[in-house]
């Protein structure tokens, strides 16, 4: 039974896994449910260590994916992303709804305000990380999804709810 210590979520069994381990983390002044999902009951250690890596670094990876939404608001080009998830707010919403005022620019107030409500990490996939941000659970039921792979870099963006 090889035990193994992960940041936030303490130690468990690479042997006799779970499908799922979850916890309440805070980072960037938000609080933000973190999820570990396993296919199967085992996991190498090498994969342990690199899920250990990405977690000791979540604060930067976390960083990267408001990079990753300000640079996919900037490409105007990009689909079924950052701008398509704003402009359905703004046409279904009121201002007052949206939290944000009508005398500055509405979308730099949306980039400022949408945040992070979780994060699933798969330890044994392609899609390594899982990055929810929304405007607010009470507003809508639509999330901002953003994916990476276990180095932090971009594998898409999209809208889902």
């Amino acid at each position: 039974m090889p035990q193994f210590t992960l940041p936030y979520f303490g130690s468990i069994d690479s042997d006799v896994l779970e499908n799922s381990y979850d916890t309440e983390i805070r980072l960037a002044g938000h609080d933000i449910e973190l999820e570990l999902n396993f296919a199967d009951k085992r996991i190498e250690l090498s994969s342990l260590q690199i899920l250990k890596k990405y977690l000791d670094n979540i604060d930067d990876h976390l960083l990267k994916t408001k990079e990753f939404i300000d640079e996919n608001y900037s490409d105007e080009d990009a689909e079924d992303g950052v701008r398509f998830y704003f402009e359905f707010h703004k046409e279904e919403s009121e201002i007052e709804e949206l939290g944000v005022n009508a005398t500055d620019d509405l979308d730099e107030q949306l980039l400022k305000k949408i945040h992070p409500i979780r994060i699933v990490l798969y330890p044994d996939s392609h899609q390594f990380a899982v990055y929810n941000y929304t405007f607010g659970e009470d507003f809508t039921n639509y999330i901002l999804v953003i994916t990476t792979d276990e180095d932090g870099d971009l594998s898409y963006i999209t809208v889902e709810s």
